[in-house]
């Protein structure tokens, strides 16, 4: 069972915060990743290993992930499940990203109230 040790607000570019978790993989081995960051894009949310950037020999700049498993839909397999947790953490602990406005209740040219 995936455990959501701990959660931190961001608001940086697109990242709007970060996440460090535990993963019991076979007793008594637990993983621990830290620093998964929560990235949104418009209306999509997301979840991001830790990563560092290398450069090819023509300056190309590449991002790889820490630590993955062998098979990509386990490494996705296990970010969703992180993003029901998550979920869950925030709504006990009362973490907010901000409500989304709604760009079309908005008044037209004629109208002079505020819908927010």
């Amino acid at each position: 069972m995936v455990e959501i040790t701990h959660y931190e607000i961001a608001n940086k570019n697109k990242t709007i915060g970060y996440v460090d978790i535990r993963v019991p993989i076979i007793q008594p081995a637990i993983l621990i990743f830290k620093k998964i960051a929560h990235v949104q894009n418009g209306d999509r949310r997301w979840f991001n290993f830790p990563s560092f950037q290398r450069e090819d020999n023509n300056g190309n700049k590449y991002y790889h992930k820490f630590c993955q498993f062998e098979k990509e839909m386990h490494n996705n397999d296990l970010l969703e499940c992180v993003a029901q947790k998550v979920r869950d953490y925030c709504e006990k602990h009362g973490i907010s990203h901000g409500e989304k406005m709604d760009f079309d209740t908005f008044p037209d040219d004629n109208s002079s109230t505020i819908p927010f």
